[in-house]
C-alpha cells in the first residue's frame, strides 16, 4: 500500500471524523424520537377523513339481469381516531366487502315489473355503519345514489347451425346429409340482447382422411349474456364406401315449340358417377335429367348445343358425362288434316 492510501484511512479514521459521525448519529436519534412521538400523538386525535370502501354485490333479483354498471368502491365520509383509521385501512387494503342488495333494497326489486331502481345511499347509513368497526362513525357516503337498471330475462327456441369440413380416404363418401342430434336449442337472458339473437352457431369442425361414420360433440359458440340448454350438439358425418358406376341416360329437350322437332346426334350420354355400396341398386335412368335448352340456339350458324345436368338422386356425387355438347338438326313438324 502506498503513501496515498495510507494518507486517506487516517483521515476516515481521524478523531475529528468519529467526532463529527457521533453529533450525526445523536441528531438523527432524536430526531427519530420526536417523529415517532409526533406520529403517536397525531393517531390519538379525532379526524373526519373519506375512506374507500371496494364492495362486490351479492342477492341481485334471479330472474332478471343488471344491464348498467355499479360502482366498484363507495367513498365513506367517516370519524374517528387515528389509530383506528390507520387499522380500518389496513384489514380493507386487500378486501371487496359484499354489498347485499336483497338485504340493503328491501326485496323491493324482486318485483318483476320493476325495471329500475334508486337507492339512496342515506337511507342505509344506519345499516351499513353496522359493517363498519365500532369506533367509526359514518356521516355519509358517495355516491349519494346507486341506479340499478334491469332485463327482464326470457327465453325462446331457436336453431342450431353447424360449420364442417371434410374430407374422405379414396374409395369413401358421404353417405347423406351431415347433421346433428338436435336441431334446435333453448337460448334464455335479457330480452334486450335475445331480440336479435335469431340462431346460434357451433365452432368449426375439421375433419380428415375419413373412412368411417363419425360423430364429434362441438361446443356451441358462445354469446355474451346469454344462456344456453345445452353447451354442446353431437354432429354425425354419415360415411360409407363407394364405387363407380356407369350409365345411360336419354337427353330432353326443353322449351321447344309445339309446332318443331329437335334431332339430337347422339340423343343418349354416358353417365359415370359415384355411388354407395348401400344404394348400388336404387339408381337408375330416370333420376337423371339431362338436357338441351332450345333458346340456347342462335343465329350464328353453330350446329351445336351444350348439355346441361338438371337434376340427380341425392345419394351419388361426382356425376361426369360425355358427350359435353350434340348435334341438332331442327324440323317442323307435318300436319295431318
Amino acid at each position: 500500500m502506498d503513501r496515498i492510501d495510507l494518507k486517506k484511512v487516517k483521515e476516515v479514521f481521524s478523531t475529528e471524523k468519529i467526532a463529527s459521525n457521533k453529533k450525526l448519529l445523536v441528531y438523527v436519534f432524536f430526531v427519530g424520537i420526536a417523529t415517532v412521538f409526533w406520529f403517536l400523538n397525531a393517531l390519538g386525535k379525532e379526524y373526519t377523513t373519506t375512506v374507500n370502501y371496494p364492495v362486490s354485490y351479492i342477492n341481485l333479483p334471479e330472474n332478471k339481469v343488471l344491464t348498467n354498471e355499479l360502482p366498484e368502491q363507495l367513498s365513506l365520509k367517516v370519524n374517528a381516531f387515528g389509530f383506528d383509521l390507520i387499522r380500518y385501512k389496513l384489514s380493507t387494503a386487500f378486501l371487496s366487502n359484499p354489498f347485499d342488495v336483497r338485504f340493503y333494497t328491501g326485496n323491493r326489486m324482486e318485483n318483476s315489473n320493476v325495471r329500475f331502481y334508486s337507492l339512496a345511499t342515506s337511507q342505509i347509513l344506519g345499516r351499513f355503519e353496522n359493517d363498519l368497526s365500532s369506533s367509526i362513525q359514518l356521516l355519509a357516503i358517495s355516491p349519494d345514489t346507486i341506479l340499478f337498471e334491469f332485463s327482464p330475462i326470457i327465453e325462446k327456441k331457436v336453431p342450431v347451425h353447424s360449420h364442417v369440413t371434410t374430407t374422405f380416404e379414396q374409395q369413401y363418401m358421404l353417405d347423406g346429409n351431415i347433421h346433428m342430434n338436435i336441431d334446435s336449442i333453448i337460448v334464455k337472458g335479457p330480452s334486450s340482447k335475445l331480440d336479435s339473437v335469431t340462431s346460434v352457431e357451433t365452432d368449426e369442425l375439421v375433419l380428415t382422411e375419413l373412412k368411417k361414420t363419425t360423430h364429434k360433440n362441438v361446443a356451441i359458440k358462445k354469446i355474451d349474456g346469454i344462456e344456453f340448454s345445452q353447451p354442446k350438439v353431437e354432429i354425425i358425418v354419415p360415411v360409407e364406401q363407394f364405387t363407380e358406376e356407369k350409365m345411360t341416360v336419354p337427353i330432353q329437350v326443353s322449351h321447344l315449340p309445339d309446332s318443331l322437332l329437335l334431332r339430337l346426334f347422339p340423343g343418349n350420354v354416358n353417365l359415370l358417377y359415384f355411388v354407395g355400396f348401400k344404394k348400388h341398386d336404387q339408381v337408375s335412368a330416370d333420376l337423371f335429367d339431362i338436357e338441351v335448352d332450345y333458346n340456347d340456339i342462335s343465329d350464328g350458324g353453330s350446329n351445336k348445343l351444350a348439355l346441361k345436368l338438371i337434376r340427380q338422386p341425392g345419394f351419388v356425387s361426382n356425376v361426369r358425362f360425355h358427350p359435353q355438347e350434340v348435334t341438332y338438326l331442327i324440323e317442323k313438324k307435318k300436319s295431318f288434316k
